[in-house]
């Protein structure tokens, strides 16, 4: 064999090896994301990732995180219903009508929870959109609302792709302005509401509000009343503009 076959054999086992290095490295990077070196705004729609955190997959999801008593999730869960409603998802007995906790910010917050042993599944923007609620804690925060525990039900009910983008985004991630990660804003450590949208053209997450915690002192029994009807915005058609938009955005 002349030595220059020896050095085109050599190089050809190297760009081989080279190769299935960046495959590896980009398999494991999808499977244990790390965001410490990343910020997030809060309240905005972010984009997380330029491809689907969710590999084979046929349907736009909306992955909708938060937790019993939350303000944010509580004010959020309106743009959630009327995106469903609209589209035409039948919502009898699919959810509860809720308020936030009290002695927290905004307190006692209008709201829905999810029944989620239902599929929220509608045809939007002509592609299958699943919203998937998840609640990660009880009705109210307490010493024993930890990030960990939160984790914990998170990892339960979401893909493990899913789990590590939003872990990422909310305990390692830093905030501009707070200048810290979501989960230690509130003076009660925890794994705070965000929204994730993911479909074939990547995902976004959204840390915060869909729609600001703003009622005055309406109850879900009035706010209700005034989605269906189209009596009083709240800022709702808002929040579920940008809903609508991000979704059209992943497909």
């Amino acid at each position: 064999m002349t030595e220059e076959r020896k050095n085109n054999r050599k190089l050809l086992a190297f760009f081989i090896v080279f190769f299935v290095v960046i495959a590896f490295l980009a398999i494991y990077g999808a499977e244990h994301y790390d965001a410490h070196d990343e910020t997030i705004e809060l309240e905005q729609y972010c984009k997380v990732s330029d491809s689907d955190l969710i590999k084979d997959n046929t349907s736009t999801f909306v992955y909708y995180i938060t937790w019993d008593g939350s303000p944010t999730g509580d004010a959020g869960s309106w743009a959630v219903y009327d995106f469903l409603n609209s589209t035409g998802f039948n919502m009898t007995g699919k959810f509860i009508e809720t308020q936030s906790m009290s002695g927290y910010q905004y307190n006692n917050t209008p709201g829905l929870i999810f029944n989620t042993s239902y599929t929220y599944s509608v045809t939007y923007d002509h592609r299958n959109t699943i919203i998937v609620p998840v609640y990660l804690y009880g009705e109210n925060l307490s010493k024993n609302t930890t990030p960990e525990a939160g984790l914990k039900a998170l990892k339960a009910d979401v893909p493990p792709s899913v789990y590590s983008v939003i872990k990422g985004y909310t305990t390692e991630a830093i905030v501009n302005g707070p200048c810290m990660p979501s989960d230690n804003i509130s003076s009660i450590p925890h794994i705070n509401s965000v929204t994730l949208i993911t479909g074939p053209s990547g995902a976004y997450l959204l840390n915060g509000y869909i729609v600001k915690p703003d009622y005055g002192n309406a109850t879900p029994e009035k706010v209700l009343q005034d989605v269906n009807q189209n009596i009083h915005d709240y800022g709702i058609n808002t929040g579920m503009e940008g809903l609508e938009a991000t979704i059209k955005d992943v497909r």
